[in-house]
């Protein structure tokens, strides 16, 4: 008998192949920002259903700080303030320096000293949306930093620079997510910055 199928064309499997990987490749580092704007949108949501009619309502003129809202914070808020700022300007430094080199290690552990007293202290401030007694969905972050933080170290000893390299950039990057949710309407930076 004779064969009337078609031959198989290798060509077509191997460029779908390579434009999958090629479309993957570029999508990934979307995947987490994508990520992380659902949980601020869950997050928001999770104060009502009129949640975003209220935040597109404020009015967000910048004005001179007023620096005597700190003044009115407890210690605990304080101390997470410090070790929030700082962890953000060292761990773009970090993330962003030369890697490997002693002042790359020096400065990644004093980041993680102040990420984790950033996480620790935070479990001692009630949420601005509290849900289960005084925590709320911010407090999924602190959680997160303190599963992450051993995770990359435990990276890094054995030797898995990319494991490493991934989870501090998720850390630094869900730094930067709760930063910007500092922002909100009612919370510290919110009135500091536009009364």
């Amino acid at each position: 008998m004779t064969d009337i199928t078609s031959p198989k064309n290798n060509h077509f499997t191997t460029v779908s192949k390579r434009s999958l990987a090629s479309l993957l490749a570029i999508l990934q580092p979307l995947l987490g920002p994508a990520f992380a704007i659902g949980i601020v949108a869950v997050a928001l949501s999770s104060f009502g259903p009129n949640v975003w009619a209220y935040i597109l309502s404020q009015n967000f003129v910048p004005r001179v700080p007023d620096w005597g809202v700190f003044a009115k914070l407890p210690l605990v808020t304080l101390i997470h303030i410090g070790g929030a700022t700082s962890s953000l300007v060292l761990g773009g430094i970090v993330l962003f320096g030369p890697k490997g080199t002693p002042g790359h290690k020096m400065m990644g552990r004093i980041w993680a000293l102040t990420m984790l007293t950033t996480a620790v202290s935070s479990f001692f401030m009630k949420s601005f949306a509290p849900m289960l007694g005084q925590f709320g969905p911010i407090h999924i972050l602190s959680v997160w930093t303190l599963y992450s933080l051993p995770r990359a170290i435990w990276y890094i000893r054995q030797g898995d620079v990319e494991g490493h390299l991934k989870t501090m950039r998720g850390l630094y990057f869900g730094l930067c997510l709760a930063g910007v949710m500092t922002f909100i309407p009612g919370r510290t930076f919110y009135a500091l910055i536009f009364g």
